[in-house]
């Protein structure tokens, strides 16, 4: 069964999944834009953003030691203290996103940031390796709001699939004082449960939303994703004059956003009412 949403490719067909609970050697702080770094390894990641308000954190990764570690390190690693930490805005509600959010809280005072509907989501987590979200967060995110932190804006886009709430991100970053707009997409997977419609319409309103505001630079939590552990290896070489490969154009935006068009394309041979029955990872 073809449908409408299939995407020839001449690419390798390569399964790209998170590896939860694999121990990776890689550096775990890795700064890829001016005000943007990288902190993770090459199953799930965060993003620290530095603005004139002090430091977003961009999700909070597993409840796990090492990516506790792994956070503290990267604020060290840029040249702040876990109290310059302000803010924390999670795009949805589960573990491997929000998991460190209250430990951080307590360390930091920053303020946590989650949809409504993606916190009551948290409260009774469907992997047992994840502690509920059941401490109260400081802002519900809504579709089409704009977080201010000082000079930055955060602007928030609904878009449910992964998850009923899950939020996707637009921000404005420089790679050596030239301007950017970059995108992360907020739930990648089909997921138990997801339907799959749904998931589409979202990919077409989130692309939207990339075009109106000028996007052309995409970040995944996930860095199998979108090659991600490649591109930030080239970062870490990279020389005078070669450009940021996570700068993709705006053109690009539409081929990248195609690659959630053919894994529902795919999605729907297997289950035509539209409905996924994937299981969660790690179950």
């Amino acid at each position: 069964m073809s449908t409408k949403y299939e995407i020839k490719t001449w690419r390798s067909a390569v399964e790209r999944k998170p590896e939860f609970g694999k121990m990776f050697d890689f550096e775990p702080t890795t700064k890829f834009f001016d005000q943007l770094s990288f902190v993770g390894d090459p199953a799930v990641c965060c993003f620290l953003l530095e603005t004139a308000e002090g430091l977003v954190l961009i999700d909070a990764m597993n409840p796990e030691k090492r990516y506790m570690d792994a956070i503290l390190k990267g604020i060290s690693d840029i040249g702040y203290e876990i109290t310059d930490l302000k803010h924390i805005v999670i795009t949805h509600g589960h573990g491997d996103h929000y998991g460190l959010a209250d430990e951080l809280r307590k360390l930091s005072g920053a303020k946590i940031y989650i949809s409504e509907g993606d916190h009551e989501l948290a409260k009774h987590p469907a992997i047992g390796r994840f502690s509920a979200m059941d401490y109260p967060v400081d802002v519900y995110l809504t579709d089409g709001m704009d977080l201010k932190f000082g000079d930055t804006v955060i602007h928030c886009v609904e878009t449910p699939g992964h998850t009923d709430h899950c939020m996707s991100f637009i921000f404005p970053v420089t790679d050596e004082g030239r301007p950017h707009m970059a995108s992360l997409w907020g739930g990648t997977g089909l997921n138990n449960g997801v339907n799959i419609f749904t998931y589409l319409k979202s990919v077409d309103k989130f692309e939207l939303a990339c075009a109106e505001y000028g996007v052309d630079v995409e970040i995944s939590n996930h860095p199998p994703v979108d090659n991600g552990v490649e591109r930030l290896n080239t970062v870490r070489k990279i020389a005078n004059g070669v450009p940021n490969p996570f700068v993709i154009g705006k053109d690009n935006m539409h081929y990248y956003f195609n690659k959630f068009r053919t894994m529902s394309a795919e999605a729907l041979k297997k289950w035509p009412d539209g409905i996924s029955r994937q299981p969660m990872p790690g179950k």
